[in-house]
C-alpha cells in the first residue's frame, strides 16, 4: 500500500514513516549504497531541518550528530577560525547566533564557542528551541492558535511547559544543600524565598507600582494608561476564526521586535521634546499568539497630551491608514484615583501573567485564600508563560526607575550594618524592609535613590567583586555582589549578608571553617588543622595548680580571648 493512500495521522503517521524509511535505508544499504553514499545519506539527515514533531529522544540524538558534525567541521578548517564563520554555521543548523562579550579575549571567546558547538547539551537546548518557535510559527499560520480552539500558544507546547515545570520541581525538591552552619535545605526551599516563586514576584510588582504612583502623585505628576497593538500584517487569525488574509508571516518574535523598535523611536523623540515620563510596560499576548503591550506611564499634567499624541503618530507611522489602525492601533486613558489608581488599572494584566491571583492582598503576595490560584488546565497564566518561555519575551520592564537589585541587595543587610552608615542608607535600609507597623515602601526607596528619570545618576549603587569561574565553556567572569554603598561615600561600604551553599556532604573541615570565619583566611585554616601543641606531661601531680581553661585557636586569631599566664617550666626548677 502506498503511504499517500493510508488514513493514518499524528503519531501513526510518523510511526509508519520512519519504518518505510528504515527499509529503504537497509534495501538501499544492502544492495545499491556504496560506503560514500552513505555517509552523504547520514550527512544530509544531521543536516536537515528540525522535525517540529520529533520525541525528545531524536533531538537528544540529532544533537549528539550535530555537535560530532561541527567539530569536523573545525577539524577540516583550513585557517583560523573566525567568530562570524561560527555564527554563520550556527544558523545554518538553527542555532541562535553567539554574541562577543565585550572585554574579553576573542581567542578565548573562540574557544569557548567551539566547545559549545561540539557539546551535545548545547545542541539540545539550540534544538528545542529551534523545534517549539517553528511549531508555534506553523500552527499559527495555519490558523489553528485562536480564541476558541488553542489561545495564545498549541496545547503542545503548554503541556511540555508544565511537565518541564513539574519535572524541576521534582529535581529541586529531591536536591539538599548545606551552609557552612551545618543548615541543610532543598533547592525548593530556596527558591520559593526568591522572585522565582510567583506570588513573591507578583507582590513586588505591586508594591513597585504602588510607589512609583505614591512618588509621582507627590511630585505633581498624573498617570496615563495605553494599550499598544500592531498592525493587522503580524495577526495570523481573526478573531472569529479564520486566517487573516493580510498575514505575512510574522512570528510574535518579530512582533515584538516591531514594538522595541517603535518605542526606542519614540523615546528619543521623549527626550528631544524634553518631555519627562517613567513607568512600566507589560508584554502579553492575543488570542492568536501576536504581542501587544500595556504602559503605565506617569507624566507632568500639561504635557500628558503632548506625550498621548507623540506615541500615537510612532505607532500608526506605518500601515497606519489601514481599516481599524485609527480605532485600535493606539489607545490612551487617564488614571482616575476613584477607580482605584494605577494598580487597579494593571492588576488584572500582572496576575493573567503570572499566577492568575484572583485577587491581592497585603503587598499583592498573597490573593484572598493565601494561596496561588490553581486551574485545572493550568489556566491563563500556564499558557502566556508558555508563550512567553517559547519566544523569548520579557513580560514587564520598568521605565525610568532606579535598579532594583539594589533593593533586593538592601533586604540581604543585617540591621546591625547599618548603624554607622550614611542617612541615605539608612533612610533606604528603613524602606525596603517591612514591619508590623508598616510595609515596605518603594516611594521612599526611590527618594533616597534620588527620585526617577535621572538616567544613571542614582545615589546608592552596588559593591560587587570580579569573579572568574571556570565554566563548562571556559573562564566566565560573573560580579559577585557583596554590599550596598553611597556615591557621596564610596570608600564606606554595607555588606550584606549571603550565606554559602554547596550540596549536602561535599563541605571539608577546612571550607566549612573558612566560611565561618571569613577574613581570617588561611591563617585560620592552618591554626584549625595545626593545632597547638605543648611538651607539658598532663600527668596528675599532687601539688598541681588550679587547671586553667585554655584558648583554642579561632579566638586568639580572632582577638577575643585573653592571652593566659605563661606556665614555669617544670624542668628548670629541678
Amino acid at each position: 500500500m502506498r503511504l499517500q493512500e493510508t488514513n493514518l495521522r499524528g503519531r501513526d503517521r510518523r510511526i509508519y514513516e520512519e519504518f518505510f524509511e528504515e527499509q529503504d535505508r537497509e534495501h538501499w544499504k544492502k544492495y545499491h549504497a556504496t560506503p560514500e553514499e552513505m555517509q552523504r545519506a547520514h550527512i544530509r539527515r544531521v543536516l536537515r531541518p528540525v522535525d517540529v514533531w520529533a520525541s525528545d529522544w531524536d533531538l537528544r540524538t540529532l544533537a549528539e550528530q550535530r555537535a560530532d558534525h561541527c567539530m569536523d567541521w573545525v577539524i577540516e578548517q583550513p585557517g583560523v577560525i573566525t567568530f562570524e564563520a561560527i555564527n554563520a554555521k550556527l544558523q545554518s543548523l538553527e542555532a541562535r547566533p553567539m554574541e562577543p562579550t565585550p572585554g574579553q579575549a576573542m581567542d578565548v571567546q573562540i574557544q569557548a564557542a567551539i566547545k559549545r558547538m561540539g557539546c551535545p547539551l548545547y545542541w539540545r537546548r539550540q534544538l528545542r528551541r529551534a523545534q517549539v518557535q517553528k511549531r508555534e510559527a506553523q500552527e499559527q499560520a495555519a490558523g489553528r492558535i485562536w480564541a476558541k480552539a488553542m489561545p495564545y500558544c498549541h496545547d503542545v507546547t503548554a503541556a511540555r511547559h508544565r511537565e518541564r515545570q513539574a519535572a524541576n520541581r521534582a529535581m529541586l525538591e529531591q536536591t539538599e544543600i548545606e551552609s557552612a552552619e551545618g543548615e541543610t535545605i532543598t533547592l525548593w526551599q530556596a527558591a520559593e524565598a526568591s522572585t522565582a516563586n510567583k506570588s513573591i514576584r507578583r507582590g513586588e510588582l505591586m508594591t513597585r507600582i504602588r510607589g512609583c504612583e505614591e512618588w509621582a502623585t507627590a511630585a505633581g505628576m498624573v498617570g496615563i494608561f495605553t494599550t499598544n497593538t500592531l498592525p493587522s500584517r503580524f495577526h495570523a487569525s481573526l478573531f472569529t476564526g479564520g486566517k487573516n488574509p493580510n498575514f505575512d508571516g510574522s512570528t510574535p518574535k518579530d512582533g515584538q521586535s516591531w514594538l522595541s523598535k517603535t518605542w526606542a523611536r519614540a523615546r528619543a523623540k521623549i527626550q528631544r521634546q524634553k518631555i519627562r515620563v517613567f513607568g512600566f510596560r507589560v508584554s502579553e499576548p492575543h488570542h492568536d499568539g501576536c504581542p501587544h503591550w500595556h504602559m503605565l506611564l506617569w507624566v507632568k499634567p500639561e504635557q500628558a497630551e503632548q506625550l498621548q499624541a507623540l506615541l500615537r503618530a510612532c505607532w500608526l507611522q506605518y500601515d497606519g491608514d489601514e481599516y481599524g489602525a485609527q480605532e485600535y492601533r493606539f489607545k490612551a486613558e487617564a488614571i482616575d484615583p476613584a477607580r482605584g489608581g494605577a494598580v487597579a488599572y494593571v492588576a488584572k494584566y500582572i496576575a493573567k501573567s503570572i499566577d492568575d491571583a484572583g485577587g491581592i492582598g497585603e503587598e499583592g503576595h498573597l490573593d484572598y485564600q493565601g494561596q496561588q490560584k490553581q486551574l485545572i488546565d493550568g489556566g491563563k497564566a500556564q499558557r502566556v508563560t508558555a508563550w512567553a518561555s517559547a519566544w523569548g519575551i520579557r513580560q514587564f520592564q520598568p521605565i525610568g526607575q532606579p535598579p532594583v537589585t539594589v533593593w533586593r541587595e538592601l533586604r540581604r543587610v543585617q540591621a546591625g550594618d547599618v548603624v554607622g552608615a550614611s542617612k541615605r542608607i539608612q533612610r533606604a535600609y528603613a524602606a525596603v524592609h517591612k514591619g508590623e507597623a508598616h510595609r515596605a515602601d518603594w516611594r521612599g526607596y526611590m527618594t533616597e535613590q534620588g527620585g526617577a528619570m535621572v538616567g544613571r545618576g542614582y545615589q546608592l549603587r552596588l559593591a560587587f567583586d570580579e569573579v572568574t569561574n571556570e565554566g563548562r565553556y571556559g573562564p566566565v567572569e560573573v560580579k559577585k555582589p557583596r554590599g550596598v554603598y553611597d556615591v557621596a561615600r564610596p570608600g564606606e561600604e554595607c555588606a550584606s549578608a549571603r550565606k554559602k551553599w554547596k550540596p549536602r556532604g561535599t563541605w571539608t573541615p577546612a571550607e566549612r571553617h573558612t566560611a565561618k570565619v571569613g577574613d581570617l583566611g588561611e591563617l585560620a585554616v592552618y591554626a584549625f588543622l595545626n593545632p597547638t601543641w605543648t611538651r607539658f606531661n598532663n600527668c596528675t601531680q599532687a601539688n598541681q595548680k588550679p587547671k586553667v581553661k585554655r584558648a583554642n585557636s579561632w579566638q586568639i586569631l580572632a582577638g577575643d580571648w585573653p592571652k593566659p599566664e605563661p606556665l614555669r617550666d617544670q624542668r628548670q626548677t629541678t
